[in-house]
C-alpha cells in the first residue's frame, strides 16, 4: 500500500506474522478485516501513520486496547493505527503524577503505581487500554470515593488532523482540554499519551455480599437504598444475573478499614439478609483482582460474542422497573445475561455537569445491560434481548447512556451520550477537526440537520443553541 519510508513503526499486511493477531476484532458480533495495521511506537510514527492514510485516501480507525463493544476501534479493508507499542508508564519524582502511553492497559498501570504506593481511580478491568477509558469518563474501581479518571486528567499529548502534536492542558487549548474529558475517544484526534494526577492508597476493604433469586426484589431495593445514602469512600457495584445462577452479588471497595465498613453496611444487610457476607481488608491491587475476577470471562477473553448497553438512572427503581429487570432475566437467551449496576454519586457528582464534557454528574446509578454467547447464529436472539430490555427500562431511566458503552443500536446516542454538553463539543470539534477526519458512527459530527435533531430527542433549547452556534446544517 505504499507506506512512508519515514515511519518507524511495524507494518503488518495478509501473510505476515503477527498480522491474525494485530487484525482481530474483540466482539466478533462486528468483526472486520483491515488491509494493514500500522503499529506505533512512539508519537512522530503516529503523526506519519496518519499523514500516510489522509495521503492515500484510505479509511482508518485508532485502536488503543481494542475492547471496543461495537467493533469501533477496527475497520473493514482499511488501516488500523494501532498505539500498541506506546506503552510506556512514567510516574514524576515524587509520584503525584504519572504520563501513561495511549496503548497501555489499565492493570498494567495499576501494578505500576501499586510499587510506589499511589493509583488513579480507573476501570474495573485491568485488560482494556486506557485510550478510550479515560477519554470517555472513566467510571470505575475507586469512583464514589475519588472521582472519575478524567477528574484526573492533568493533560494530555494529541496528533490533530493535520499531524500536529499538540500539549493540551488547561493553559494550552482549555477548550479541546474539557472536549477530551468525557467528549469519547476518536473524535478530535489521537492521543498519544495522557498525564494523569495520583493519589496514595495502601490496604483497602473488598466486601461481596450475595442473595438467591428468590430474593431478587428486597435485594435490589435494598441495595439502591443503601447506596443512594452511602459516603463517598463506599465504591460498590451491584451484578444481577439470570435466574439459572441463582445470584445478585453486591460488591466493591471501601476506601477505608474493615471494621468501618462493617458498621457502614449493616442498614444493607438487615433490610435484605444476605446468603452470603465477605469483608476484608487487603492491599488495594488485590482488590483489583478480585474485581477483575467478577467480571467474567468474557472480560479476559481474546475474542467474543457480546453485546452492551447503558443507561443512567437518576433515583432509586419503583417495583414495576425491578419486576421488568426480573422479567427479562428469567429465561435470558444466554445463562452469561447480566444487569450490572454501577454505583454513582460520590465524588463523581462533586463536580458540575458542564465543568468536564463527562456530563452525568447527578445520576445515582449507571446501568450496563450486557450478554456474551458462543455461537454466530444466536446473534440475532442475543442482541435482540439487549434491544428489548433497553426498551422496557427506558422509563424508568434519565435517556442519558455511557459513551464507553457504545451501543450502535442507541436511536439517541448522540443527545443521550453527552447532553446539554453537546453543543460546545460540537464547537470544540468544528474548530479542531472542521474536515471531519477523525470519525466513526458515534463520533461527534461538525454539524445536524433538523432530522437529526428529531431522531436524538434533542430538546428545543439546545437545538436552539445549535443553530445560533451555525451547527445547524440544512
Amino acid at each position: 500500500m505504499g507506506t512512508p519510508a519515514r515511519f518507524t513503526g511495524t507494518v503488518l499486511t495478509s501473510g505476515d506474522a503477527g498480522f491474525e493477531d494485530a487484525s482481530r476484532t474483540w466482539n466478533a458480533c462486528y468483526a472486520s478485516r483491515p488491509r494493514e495495521v500500522m503499529v506505533c511506537h512512539s508519537t512522530e510514527a503516529v503523526a506519519d501513520a496518519l499523514q500516510s492514510v489522509r495521503e492515500r485516501g484510505v479509511p482508518f480507525r485508532v485502536r488503543s486496547g481494542g475492547h471496543s463493544m461495537a467493533g469501533l476501534s477496527s475497520i473493514e479493508d482499511g488501516v488500523i493505527i494501532d498505539l500498541g507499542g506506546l506503552d510506556s508508564i512514567t510516574l514524576s519524582e515524587d509520584g503525584s503524577l504519572v504520563t501513561v502511553g495511549g496503548g497501555a492497559r489499565l492493570g498494567d498501570v495499576y501494578r505500576e503505581l501499586w510499587k510506589a504506593g499511589v493509583t488513579v481511580p480507573a476501570g474495573t478491568c485491568p485488560r482494556i487500554g486506557i485510550g478510550g477509558h479515560v477519554l470517555g469518563g472513566g467510571m470505575g474501581v475507586l469512583s464514589r470515593s475519588r472521582g472519575a479518571l478524567v477528574d484526573h486528567l492533568a493533560g494530555l499529548e494529541l496528533v490533530d488532523a493535520d499531524g500536529r502534536v499538540r500539549k493540551v492542558d488547561e493553559d494550552e487549548h482549555p477548550d479541546l482540554f474539557w472536549a477530551c474529558r468525557g467528549g469519547g475517544g476518536g473524535s478530535y484526534g489521537i492521543a498519544t499519551s495522557y498525564t494523569l494526577r495520583t493519589s496514595p492508597v495502601s490496604d483497602v476493604t473488598i466486601f461481596t455480599i450475595g442473595w438467591s433469586w428468590e430474593r431478587f426484589g428486597p435485594a435490589v431495593k435494598a441495595w439502591q437504598s443503601w447506596l443512594a445514602s452511602a459516603e463517598d469512600r463506599i465504591n460498590t457495584f451491584l451484578s444481577i444475573f439470570p435466574r439459572q445462577q441463582d445470584l445478585l452479588v453486591a460488591f466493591g471497595v471501601f476506601d477505608g478499614p474493615a471494621a468501618e465498613f462493617e458498621e457502614l453496611v449493616r442498614p444493607l444487610v438487615a433490610a435484605a439478609e444476605p446468603e452470603t457476607q465477605v469483608i476484608e481488608s487487603v492491599p488495594f491491587i488485590q482488590a483489583i483482582d478480585t474485581v477483575e475476577a467478577l467480571q467474567g470471562e468474557a472480560a479476559a477473553a481474546d475474542q467474543v460474542r457480546a453485546q452492551g448497553s447503558s443507561a443512567i438512572i437518576a433515583e432509586p427503581l419503583n417495583d414495576e422497573a425491578i419486576a421488568t429487570l426480573q422479567e427479562f432475566l428469567t429465561d435470558p437467551p444466554s445463562h452469561r445475561g447480566e444487569v450490572a449496576v454501577y454505583g454513582m454519586g460520590g465524588a463523581i457528582g462533586h463536580r458540575a455537569r458542564t465543568e468536564t464534557a463527562f456530563v452525568h454528574r447527578t445520576g445515582l446509578m449507571a446501568f450496563e445491560y450486557r450478554t456474551d454467547w458462543d455461537l454466530p447464529e444466536d446473534d440475532g436472539k442475543n442482541l435482540a434481548w439487549i434491544k428489548a430490555l433497553r426498551h422496557a427500562m427506558a422509563e424508568h431511566t434519565t435517556g442519558a447512556a455511557y459513551v464507553n458503552t457504545i451501543d450502535l443500536a442507541l436511536e439517541n446516542w448522540l443527545w443521550a451520550y453527552y447532553e446539554e454538553n453537546l453543543p460546545r463539543l460540537m464547537e470544540v470539534k468544528r474548530r479542531y477537526d472542521p474536515g471531519n477526519v477523525f470519525h466513526h458512527p458515534h463520533s461527534i459530527p461538525v454539524s445536524v440537520t433538523e432530522e437529526d435533531i428529531a431522531r436524538h430527542g434533542i430538546p428545543e433549547p439546545v437545538a436552539a443553541e445549535l443553530s445560533s452556534a451555525g451547527l445547524l446544517k440544512n
